[in-house]
């Protein structure tokens, strides 16, 4: 194997495949790239067996071949080299020569014929979406997913759902981390039909976040949905990702028992700043708040034994009942800090219930927040 590529699109490639080599797991191969030569181009990919990643950029073919090179040590050469073309040639004992204008560096790799194989899939499940859809959906749901260390398995994830109603499409994502919900759907102008949404689709954290990535760099993007893999392509990137096995909770049942009968209304930037400002005064741990309630009044109260206390006092629209309620701040925090409405709405019906907010200029959206004890 023997080819020439500009430095800037094989750096743009490898860059881009760090976050899934870079993790540490029981195959030594998997921090590898395996590097494979096409007719005009280069085919780079990444797996660690839950996401993995094919990715195509130009180049010169001298000589064909394949090869896996070590991806940490090699995004560090191509970073540290000048803007010009980058010369790759295997040698014997699967050496690999990097060649630029101003060095000459050996690496050495590992057959590629020891590479896991990257799982196939069916063209004809794809469906063509426009890209900032997906990123919204992606940017209002990811932050209430559960992290990995967390026990309940089935919340590591974002269930996606599709609905056509009243002859529109809409594509949605839910995530939750059994304290919180959000919410996110948006309308698309394509058939969805195809999407196969017949059984539960769990999309894992790290799955999303590569799919944001690929979103950043493409106006649409194809997606379809096998047994248990969720599959993105674009026209020179193919990503594969293992859906999570499991159920996702009966969010809708926890949506419609919440009445829009009582609510406030709130201007969202000083609700943050307050929040904010609220916060360094309460338990690093739980965050925890405490909303009072009264006529067109919010004041929100923490207090650290260590630290000290903080009052605030907020005016907001509001008739309901008094009521005293225990959050965790930093997950409104979170909840507002995406949305785009200048006012937001929150509805609440009593201290044991959950608070549900949205937005008038975020269709589509909307957060749940569980109370705390105090």
């Amino acid at each position: 194997m023997i080819i020439n590529v500009a430095r800037d699109d094989l750096y743009a490639g490898v860059s881009s495949l760090q976050n899934i080599t870079n993790k540490k797991g029981t195959i030594a191969i998997l921090v590898n790239i395996l590097i494979e030569t096409d007719f005009d181009s280069v085919i780079l990919t990444a797996t660690d067996l839950e996401v993995g990643i094919k990715i195509k950029i130009p180049a010169e073919i001298l000589s064909p071949g394949a090869i896996t090179l070590p991806s940490k040590k090699l995004f560090e050469i191509i970073r540290e080299t000048a803007k010009e073309n980058i010369k790759l040639e295997l040698s014997e004992n699967n050496w690999v020569k990097i060649i630029t204008n101003s060095g000459k560096y050996k690496l050495a790799g590992t057959d590629s014929e020891e590479y896991p194989k990257f799982p196939e899939f069916n063209d004809e499940i794809l469906v063509t979406i426009p890209t900032d859809a997906l990123t919204e959906i992606i940017e209002k749901t990811v932050f209430a997913i559960s992290t990995e260390s967390e026990t309940q398995f089935n919340l590591t994830g974002a269930l996606f759902e599709k609905e056509t109603k009243d002859n529109k499409n809409y594509i949605r994502f839910v995530s939750s981390d059994g304290h919180r919900l959000s919410l996110m759907e948006r309308e698309v102008d394509t058939d969805i039909s195809k999407l196969n949404c017949e059984k539960t689709i769990l999309i894992p954290r790290k799955g999303i976040l590569e799919i944001k990535k690929l979103c950043e760099k493409n106006e649409f993007i194809e997606i379809g949905f096998d047994a248990k893999q969720a599959v993105l392509k674009t026209e020179d990137s193919l990503m594969i990702i293992r859906l999570l096995n499991g159920d996702f909770p009966n969010y809708k049942n926890i949506v419609n028992a919440i009445s829009k009968d009582n609510f406030i209304e709130i201007k969202k930037q000083d609700f943050i700043s307050s929040l904010k400002r609220i916060n360094l005064f309460s338990n690093d741990e739980y965050s925890s708040v405490k909303f009072t309630l009264s006529e067109n009044l919010l004041t929100l109260n923490s207090q650290d034994m260590e630290i000290g206390s903080g009052n605030e006092d907020l005016k907001v629209s509001y008739s309901g009942e008094n009521l005293i309620i225990g959050f965790n701040v930093k997950y409104f925090i979170e909840s507002l800090q995406v949305m785009n409405s200048e006012k937001i709405k929150g509805y609440l019906n009593s201290e044991n219930t959950p608070f549900l907010i949205e937005g008038d200029d975020d269709p589509g959206f909307l957060s749940i927040i569980m109370p705390m004890k105090i």
